[in-house]
């Protein structure tokens, strides 16, 4: 036990005319206040045994301390959701995410989740899915583990919880995509293509912008002049803003796009923004006969073009708004014709070499004839 106090008596222990009382502060909500426990008009020996009991709940300002409510995965939830949506450009992903983690966890207390239940949960998954005759991939689990720790993370911020129930959670190892299109594909796929939905295919294959980057786009951010597209940091993903050049085939291209009287979207149909061009782009690629390719595959395709155009990789990050390198280096493929090219290149420097050790040795032999 600690060092008497200035009455003599242990710490945490007090005394007046009714009696010993333990004086102590507790911490809640991130809070510390004093409390006062009466023990009454007991033996000091009664009254140090009492504290003796207590003495590591009082030191730790837990002891009595008045309990807080327990919160509820869906009260976590929702309060997530309420940030999700004021901050995050994956609302809808987030939503529908946090769907399928209140049909398990519901109504449980936030702080009751172990990383065993989420197994349960997990296997939970993969159940209903194959009631329906689907099978879910690792990357979707994984999508709604990451919402499920943030909504952990956000709860913790809060102070609505202590600790993190789920902490040392493993993810799914993820193998990314690794497809892009050929010069011969992306032109089949552009001729069936609806004419409005062709200059949208066209911006995303050439700047690597993102589908939703491009389907809000507005007039007053194309810059045809100056050859640029301002991305205000409300309309990316990362929220930075960013500037995409335009060539002159771009202008073209912006220019031969009529306008809509009373609409401020570049891109139309019949009167109204594009909403989700997701339909619409499977459609063209089951005509163009092109599988295993989606709108955000354009983005790769970008990425990969600027690459080996010879752009430096911190050009082709500012264009295409990777914040950072390991995500970028995800969307810049290696193919077959690159690594193709790699031989080529050791090829051309193993003959340069070769013929530089020929005329040297033919130097040494005149040197030595002569």
């Amino acid at each position: 036990m600690s060092q008497p106090n200035v009455h003599g008596l242990p710490q945490f222990l007090r005394k007046d005319e009714k009696g010993y009382f333990l004086d102590y502060r507790v911490e809640a909500d991130g809070l510390s206040r004093r409390k006062r426990v009466r023990l009454g008009l007991i033996p000091l020996a009664q009254a140090k045994r009492i504290l003796a009991e207590h003495y590591q709940e009082i030191a730790n300002g837990k002891y009595l301390a008045e309990e807080r409510p327990r919160v509820t995965f869906n009260e976590a939830a929702d309060s997530f959701l309420a940030f999700s949506e004021a901050r995050k450009k994956s609302h809808r992903r987030d939503l529908v995410s946090v769907k399928a983690l209140r049909a398990f966890f519901g109504a449980r207390p936030l702080e009751s989740l172990t990383p065993n239940l989420v197994e349960d949960y997990l296997a939970f998954r993969k159940k209903k899915a194959e009631e329906r005759g689907r099978s879910l991939k690792g990357s979707t689990l994984n999508r709604e583990m990451a919402c499920l720790k943030t909504i952990v993370r956000r709860a913790l911020i809060n102070r609505q919880i202590d600790r993190n129930p789920v902490e040392g959670l493993r993810m799914f190892r993820e193998t990314s995509r690794n497809r892009t299109l050929t010069s011969e594909e992306f032109q089949r796929l552009l001729d069936h293509c609806s004419p409005h939905y062709q200059p949208v295919v066209q911006l995303a294959y050439d700047t690597g912008m993102r589908r939703g980057e491009i389907t809000g786009l507005k007039w007053d951010q194309v810059d045809l002049k100056a050859g640029v597209i301002t991305l205000k940091s409300e309309d990316t993903k990362t929220q930075e803003q960013r500037e995409i050049p335009l060539d002159e085939g771009l202008k073209d291209l912006f220019q031969k796009i009529p306008k809509v009287l009373g609409s401020p979207f570049v891109f139309n149909f019949r009167g109204h923004g594009l909403k989700d061009p997701k339909t619409a782009f499977l459609r063209a690629c089951q005509r163009a006969k092109i599988s295993d390719f989606r709108f955000h595959d354009l983005r790769h395709c970008a990425v990969t073009n600027f690459r080996k155009a010879g752009v430096s990789d911190s050009t082709i990050m500012s264009i295409s708004g990777h914040k950072t390198y390991a995500v970028f280096r995800k969307y810049d493929r290696i193919d077959r014709e690159d690594r193709l090219d790699a031989l080529a290149k050791v090829r051309r420097f193993k003959d340069s070499k070769d013929s530089y050790r020929t005329r040297e040795l033919k130097t040494e032999v005149s040197q030595v004839v002569g």
